[in-house]
């Protein structure tokens, strides 16, 4: 029997439980990965200069992506009256909030409150959508604006019936995603509107769109900050923004590229991750679709499709991958999965004998891994060492992690007892559910599995390993020890440390700093080894940090340098800097 839920109060408490999921904690992580700072000091230069067109990252370096997100962050900061890494991170927060309630509407729209709220819990619940509602970056503000734009003329088709003002508000959110990332915020809509319409054998609905007002309207509102930041930044510019960061990225390759070059298949695996656990049901949805391809029009999938298909494969032909970029096309895939699971869940459809097998066999190993895991943590409180079974076969790297670990489960036993207590009931759930074909008890097995263990990653885990690797304890040291001194980079660079400093960091340059005048250095670790020998022992180590940089190898040296003291000019610039993305699975 169908669930019966009321909409409005499915979508307050919806709208909590991300709360919960997104918004608790997120300023407790310190900024330590390479990209999050990196966008946080745009934001910074807002706040302090009030430069609002083309803040220079570091006071000289150009920006990567438009400023959509850094505006509010900016905006959310000035209101606070503080910047930090909550107020920075809280646009990527409330934007996965509003595609999520997106999401639902869409699917009570579509085929009811039940089959939305699924949708909404899946897409957010997925491992991508909420590592970057959580991450201080542009691809959650590019994400939901373009879902905006999708799902707005998903309801202007819906409706046939266009108002000029409707069909201008579609190429607005078109020209807000533009300010988000770049020209693809509104290529890709509009080319998954392209197929769909010619699909369905009506391109004469364009007309309803008032394509020259509309376009005329999208060029406003993102030609104007790029008419304005060409106008401040020149050729430097357009080179950046305008020709790597759009052409390049998608069609060059090798030292000509972007890097991050991937082969074709690249997003089909990093799907699946990035929708796990939800992606174990990609395989009966696929044969749900197959089975309705008749009716694909009638119930609300083909355009879906459409969308999915279009925003995979326009990313798999790019050179250029990294499995956030196909965030755009998770809500489709969670409302085609909440569509899918209703019928399921209404007995209208079946899961294949073979997946109902791996599916309690998934809830037998999950059960008998958290034993393994408990069993763990208890004899780590006790004073064994459980991980020196496994410590043999883990690369070094992650070997240098453990510590971590153990450090966490010394610290936060009842965190971990607390999460054990969940998991494994619903493991013993989901197992009791799938034998008994009850799918409502499934569904809620995994999503308070995915939540939980959610909670613990991002609370527990994430600000151990944070604390570890940041260089936020280390900067204020490294502002009081220097002073109003000349303060550089010399063969290294890291943007957590200009944030955390509140000032800017060149790097070094003879001609910036007079022989007669001393100054410091930050430099890494193993170059101030190298330094030493260069310059002699005339230079002094003042403070190493504690924390070991984005990497969890490098610690920041500061180094005093006397009057009079000749350093190497050659390679004062780290040869590994560059301002590109890091892949992030």
């Amino acid at each position: 029997m169908p669930i019966r839920l009321h909409p409005l109060w499915t979508g307050l408490g919806l709208g909590l439980l991300c709360v919960l999921l997104y918004v608790w904690g997120l300023g407790d992580l310190p900024f330590h990965t390479k990209g999050e700072p990196r966008e946080a000091t745009v934001v910074w230069e807002i706040y302090t200069s009030g430069e609002w067109i083309l803040p220079l990252r570091n006071g000289s370096i150009i920006p990567s992506k438009p400023p959509l997100f850094h505006w509010l962050g900016a905006i959310f900061s000035l209101a606070g009256g503080a910047l930090d890494e909550f107020t920075i991170r809280l646009p990527s927060a409330l934007l996965a909030i509003v595609g999520v309630l997106l999401t639902y509407s869409a699917g009570v729209a579509l085929w009811g409150v039940e089959a939305g709220l699924i949708a909404a819990l899946i897409l957010a619940t997925s491992f991508e959508w909420v590592r970057a509602a959580i991450t201080a970056r542009v691809d959650m503000t590019l994400t939901v604006f373009m879902v905006m734009a999708f799902l707005f003329f998903l309801f202007l088709y819906r409706q046939r019936q266009v108002s000029y003002a409707k069909a201008l508000v579609f190429f607005f959110l078109l020209g807000l995603a533009t300010l988000a990332k770049g020209p693809v915020g509104a290529v890709l809509p509009g080319l998954a509107v392209g197929v769909f319409l010619l699909r369905q054998r009506d391109l004469r609905f364009l007309r309803q769109l008032h394509l020259v007002s509309g376009v005329a309207l999208l060029v406003l509102v993102a030609g104007s900050w790029y008419g304005l930041a060409l106008w401040r930044g020149g050729g430097e510019f357009f080179v950046k923004q305008v020709l790597k960061e759009n052409l390049l990225r998608f069609f060059a390759s090798g030292e000509a590229g972007m890097g991050h070059e991937h082969p074709f298949y690249y997003f089909v695996p990093n799907l699946f991750l990035g929708m796990a656990p939800w992606s174990f049901f990609f395989p009966p949805l696929v044969v749900f679709l197959y089975q309705r391809r008749s009716r694909w029009a009638e119930e609300g999938f083909r355009y879906l499709l459409v969308w999915t298909a279009t925003v995979f494969l326009f990313y798999s032909a790019a050179t250029s991958k990294r499995s956030v970029y196909i965030l755009p096309l998770y809500p489709a895939v969670a409302l085609l999965l909440g569509a899918w699971w209703q019928e399921l869940r209404q007995g209208r459809v079946a899961l294949p004998r073979a997946v109902r097998v791996l599916l309690q066999g998934s809830g037998y190993v999950c059960f008998g891994l958290v034993i393994i895991a408990l069993t763990a943590v208890l004899a780590q409180l006790l004073g064994y060492d459980p991980l020196s079974l496994i410590r043999p076969l883990l690369h070094p790297k992650d070997q240098s992690n453990l510590p971590i670990f153990t450090g966490i489960i010394s610290t936060r036993p009842l965190a971990f007892l607390l999460w054990f207590g969940v998991v494994g009931p619903s493991a013993l759930v989901l197992v009791r559910g799938v034998r008994s074909q009850y799918w409502g008890q499934v569904f809620a097995a995994l999503v308070t599995f995915t939540i939980s263990t959610f909670l613990l990653v991002n609370n527990v885990f994430q600000p151990a390993l944070g604390a570890a690797r940041t260089f936020r304890p280390f900067m204020p040291e490294v502002v009081a020890r220097v002073g109003n001194a000349p303060l550089f980079f010399y063969r290294a660079f890291d943007s957590g440390a200009v944030y955390y400093a509140g000032r800017r960091i060149p790097f070094y340059d003879p001609s910036a700093r007079p022989l007669d005048a001393s100054c410091f250095l930050l430099t890494w670790e193993e170059e101030w080894v190298k330094l030493v020998r260069q310059a002699g022992p005339a230079l002094q180590e003042v403070a190493i940090s504690e924390g070991t940089g984005p990497k969890g190898n490098h610690r920041l040296v500061l180094v005093y340098v006397p009057p009079r003291t000749v350093l190497p000019a050659e390679n004062a610039i780290p040869a590994d800097y560059d301002d590109s993305e890091e892949d992030t699975l």
